[in-house]
């Protein structure tokens, strides 16, 4: 699965029921790919949105990835940050993120990141990378 350019299991339409990923202009284009290969490979629909302003810090990108869970009809959101990739639910608390993946963890976390996000939608157990 090639996952360059927009990813393939994106979608723009806000009525299909997906993952939110939030992607500063500073993410890199190789993270998205491989957190949308990640949820892809689980069959769960994925939709990439720009946030504005500048999210270098990581509590930021806990806080996006809150908001990205918040707007999800599936209630998962992803935010791809300088430092790390968050993963969050709607229902846990703000600062309380399923998973923080640090950017060092390269790209089988950043793919683990993704498939975290759609285990979560399944109810499936998820692990750490």
């Amino acid at each position: 699965m090639k996952c360059s350019g927009p990813p393939s299991g994106v979608t723009e339409n806000a009525e299909i029921p997906s993952v939110v990923v939030l992607r500063p202009a500073e993410a890199g284009a190789q993270v998205l790919r491989e957190v949308c290969a990640g949820i892809e490979e689980e069959g769960v629909p994925t939709r990439v949105v720009m946030p504005s302003g500048d999210t270098d810090a990581d509590i930021e990108t806990v806080l996006l990835a809150h908001a990205a869970a918040q707007e999800s009809r599936l209630d998962v959101g992803v935010a791809l940050g300088v430092g790390a990739v968050v993963v969050h639910h709607a229902k846990l608390p703000e600062r309380s993120p399923a998973q923080v993946v640090p950017a060092e963890a390269g790209t089988v976390g950043w793919r683990g990141a993704g498939r975290a996000a759609a285990r979560i939608v399944k109810g499936l157990p998820y692990g750490e990378v």
